[in-house]
């Protein structure tokens, strides 16, 4: 691959991290972090689920995602609920405060993200999702594959 289309891929990527990041930002209510915003979204999706698989789906490390539910927990946006057949494996779920700002974080984004891609036609949109998926999808197997970096 040339390397000029290289370096223009990586400075659109930029702008759109830059922009995603200021976005997610805003998105972000009631002076919880981003890292929080995203911990609440996934515990959104699903459902219920225990630190460690928490830490998995957001691809970091137990202690950092466990400090970030400590912090849930204690302004009352999830509970940590410890069931009787195993004691040892406690599981996360969102509050009613917490369904709510997951609503609001939702909404601010869906309403962004359908501005954006206003104009957009039907078949832009559905190529255009399709090859995001598929970059985001070679990203994620690159990175399972723990490839170094080429220097």
């Amino acid at each position: 691959m040339n390397k000029a289309y290289i370096q223009k891929f990586r400075e659109i990527l930029r702008d759109f991290d830059q922009e995603l990041f200021l976005q997610n930002n805003a998105s972000c209510c009631n002076g919880i972090s981003l890292a929080q915003c995203h911990t609440l979204l996934e515990i959104e999706k699903s459902n219920e689920i225990s630190v460690s698989d928490l830490a998995k789906s957001l691809s970091l490390d137990k202690s950092t995602v466990s400090r970030t539910v400590d912090g849930l927990v204690n302004i009352n946006m999830v509970n940590r609920v410890v069931p009787k057949e195993n004691r040892r494996k406690a599981l996360i779920n969102l509050t009613g405060s917490g369904k709510e700002i997951c609503s609001t974080i939702n909404y601010t984004n869906d309403s962004y993200i359908s501005e954006v891609l206003n104009d957009f036609t039907d078949e832009e949109r559905d190529v255009f999702l399709s090859l995001f998926r598929k970059l985001t999808c070679n990203m994620s197997a690159y990175r399972a594959q723990k490839k170094e970096p080429p220097h």
